[in-house]
């Protein structure tokens, strides 16, 4: 009798702890694990100015000692230049270290001293990618490229052989990397023909697309391929440079920025990418014709916002301003009918672009 009572006691015992099993599986159903959100590390709005070729020698030099101020050819943009996370530009004149040159002709240099503007107003990333960057020679190129290290500038399409100087340059902007990558038509001054180790070049189409591979695999998140090419003085881009900014964005740049003709050139959508041919003039002496007095800055903006789940980039916006050059070398922003006559010889309407998507 003591062990019928024993076993019922254990059989009880287990019909109670079974069914809270039963009931826990059941409730466990009913309401699934609670996952946490996905966490936000990354939510940015980055604007930058992007400008065309600037040539701080020759008469812009003459202009900065009659004015007794290297900042001088900069400040009637002052106000615009400071309104970005950083600007972008061609720099069109090598530094040879020797400051009692300021250029002639076709020669440029332009005197260390004279960066200073460049520094203040925030052009973090230059373009040395175009047909003057020999005009010191080799040594000069190396000086040049010391020297903008030095005073913390990031510049690109250029080293001491090609593959440095195709290798891409990055900029982190509010955890946002944004990549660059440029050529030129020419290794050296106005001829295309020579080649030389040191300048990338637009028909090395393979090592352009291996630049943005490059970019892709090390997670940058936007990427800005620059050219220096086309026919100077020409409304429309040639065959050369067409190429190079089309296989660019086939390669998975966001946006191709061109200059060199000294004038304003048409732009292009391209699979929904933005090509600007040539931006014109910007800081330059060409004060003989109304054309290479006009040029054409861009204040692009980015947006970037990432989880532990996702990504979402977007180029937002892109204000175009057009600008005219004074004084043989300051550029400011264009009044309103000056500004429609530049838009106008491009074919455009709106001076703000909202790329789709």
């Amino acid at each position: 009798m003591t062990h019928s009572r024993h076993r019922f006691s254990i059989g009880v015992y287990l019909s109670v702890v079974l069914g809270m099993l039963i009931s826990a599986c059941s409730d466990a159903q009913k309401t699934p694990p609670q996952v946490p959100p996905p966490v936000v590390t990354v939510d940015a709005r980055i604007t930058f100015l992007a400008v065309g070729d600037i040539m701080i020698s020759r008469g812009v030099a003459r202009a900065i000692d009659r004015a007794g101020d290297p900042l001088a050819p900069f400040k009637r943009m002052e106000s615009i230049f400071l309104s970005t996370d950083f600007n972008f530009g061609n720099l069109e004149s090598p530094i040879s270290g020797n400051d009692n040159k300021v250029g002639k002709g076709l020669m440029f240099n332009m005197r260390r001293r004279d960066a200073a503007g460049l520094k203040k107003y925030n052009f973090k990333v230059l373009n040395l990618a175009n047909n003057h960057a020999m005009d010191q020679g080799l040594k000069g190129l190396q000086y040049t490229r010391r020297a903008l290290a030095e005073d913390g500038f990031t510049y690109l399409g250029v080293g001491d052989n090609l593959a440095e100087a195709w290798r891409p340059k990055t900029i982190e902007v509010k955890g946002v990397k944004i990549g660059f990558v440029g050529a030129s038509y020419a290794s050296y001054n106005d001829n295309g023909a020579a080649r030389n180790e040191y300048v990338a070049r637009i028909e090395d189409e393979k090592l352009l697309e291996s630049s943005i591979n490059e970019l892709k695999k090390s997670g940058t998140d936007f990427i800005i391929a620059t050219m220096h090419a086309g026919v100077e003085y020409e409304r429309r881009p040639g065959p050369a440079a067409i190429a190079f900014a089309r296989k660019a964005i086939d390669s998975g740049a966001d946006m191709v920025i061109g200059g060199h003709p000294h004038w304003v050139q048409i732009m292009e959508e391209y699979k929904g990418k933005y090509i600007f041919y040539s931006l014109g003039n910007f800081i330059f002496d060409q004060e003989w014709s109304r054309d290479t007095k006009e040029g054409l800055a861009l204040k692009i903006t980015l947006t970037c916002k990432k989880t532990t789940e996702s990504a979402t980039r977007a180029v937002e916006q892109i204000e175009l301003i057009p600008v005219i050059i004074e004084n043989y070398s300051t550029p400011r922003p264009a009044t309103e009918p000056e500004a429609q006559a530049i838009l106008n010889k491009i074919g455009v309407a709106s001076r703000i672009i909202q790329p789709e998507g």
